[in-house]
């Protein structure tokens, strides 16, 4: 059984039924495996959600397991940052958290964002369609 972080983009897309994240996510679940939230996907996505798409939100998002950030892992994802600045790559804060957040629980990442996690080590699965 592995973890799957969910980017933002992947929660959006299951919210709007894109039918290939659809598919992906149900076939993640069905082989075992674990659907994965933080709170930066959740903020990132209600930042987006108008009042009425909220209580289906809501659902979905309540049955993910919840993966928090803890100082560990904060630390973790200003490092990320601060290494990828040195190579002149620009990363943003979100975006590090949700890698940390990844790496700290072993988890895949999934994600239609792939240029947005150059970290080493990170497993990446890239949302269908991108």
């Amino acid at each position: 059984m592995t973890r799957y972080l969910l980017d933002s983009d992947a929660v959006i897309d299951r919210l709007n039924a894109y039918h290939p994240t659809v598919e992906l996510l149900a076939r993640l679940v069905d082989e075992g495996n674990l659907l994965a939230t933080n709170p930066v996907v959740i903020a990132e996505v209600y930042a987006g959600l108008a009042p009425e798409q909220r209580p289906a939100a809501a659902i979905f998002v309540d049955e993910l397991l919840f993966l928090p950030v803890d100082p560990n892992t904060a630390r973790q994802a200003g490092e990320l940052r601060y290494t990828a600045a040195r190579r002149g790559i620009a990363l943003s804060i979100p975006d590090t958290l949700i890698a940390a957040t990844a790496l700290a629980y072993g988890a895949g990442l999934v994600t239609g964002n792939v240029q947005h996690y150059p970290q080493p080590g990170l497993m990446i699965v890239p949302l269908p369609g991108r």
